[in-house]
């Protein structure tokens, strides 16, 4: 008796770990305003075949080049003539030879819209918060730095996704053109702090974006 009382024990004891840990991957996975930030490694097809990119920690710096990947959001579309759409649906995001779009159904037929067909499109977060996206530069903008307006160069993301966002763009501080994230667009910027400037070299841009935001 003793025995069976022993293993209900040390069985309810497990299975309150365990649903203690799938609650806290669930708040994990719904959090918006996660410290770190982390990607899970992901397979991705490419015209030179599939390639897996290991876990980040960090934000990823978009590759016009890859696979498009976006989460799906009830997503509210602002056309220019200034009606809204609401769709559950997720951003087929911009390459090298194509726009971003967004799709949604409606009584059986399919729309789509790029961004220069719509003012914004946003979606609301757990905390009411709107995830707003501009139109800029054929995709929809989502600024990432939400919380530290005292940075000097803003960044943005491709994706929805403020809490593994995609960067892909972005803006120095006072200035009204948001520019691509690429070693030529940000090597201007660098010149006169050197440790910035290495670190582009090496091609390190969110790095180098780190430092440039140090500096006073």
């Amino acid at each position: 008796m003793f025995t069976n009382i022993k293993t209900q024990y040390h069985g309810a004891k497990s299975s309150m770990i365990l649903l203690t840990l799938n609650f806290s991957f669930f708040l994990l996975g719904t959090s918006t305003q996660a410290l770190a930030q982390f990607r899970p490694p992901t397979t991705i097809r490419t015209p030179g075949g599939n390639v897996t990119l290991p876990g980040l920690y960090t934000p990823p710096l978009y590759s016009f080049n890859s696979e498009p990947i976006s989460s799906r959001y009830k997503f509210y579309i602002v056309l220019k003539n200034d009606s809204t759409v609401v769709a559950k649906t997720k951003i087929k995001l911009r390459t090298a030879t194509a726009p971003s779009e967004i799709s949604w159904r409606e009584k059986g037929k399919k729309y789509t819209v790029t961004p220069d067909q719509t003012k914004e499109i946003y979606r609301i977060d757990y905390w009411n918060k709107k995830i707003k996206g501009i139109p800029q530069d054929s995709c929809w903008l989502f600024l990432v730095d939400t919380v530290s307006h005292e940075k000097r160069i803003r960044r943005y993301s491709m994706t929805a996704d403020i809490n593994q966002p995609a960067i892909s763009h972005f803006k120095m501080e006072k200035a009204k053109e948001i520019l691509p994230l690429k070693k030529e667009t940000l090597e201007p910027y660098v010149e006169g702090n050197e440790k910035a400037k290495k670190l582009l070299s090496k091609n390190k841009l969110l790095k180098a974006i780190e430092e440039l935001n140090l500096q006073n």
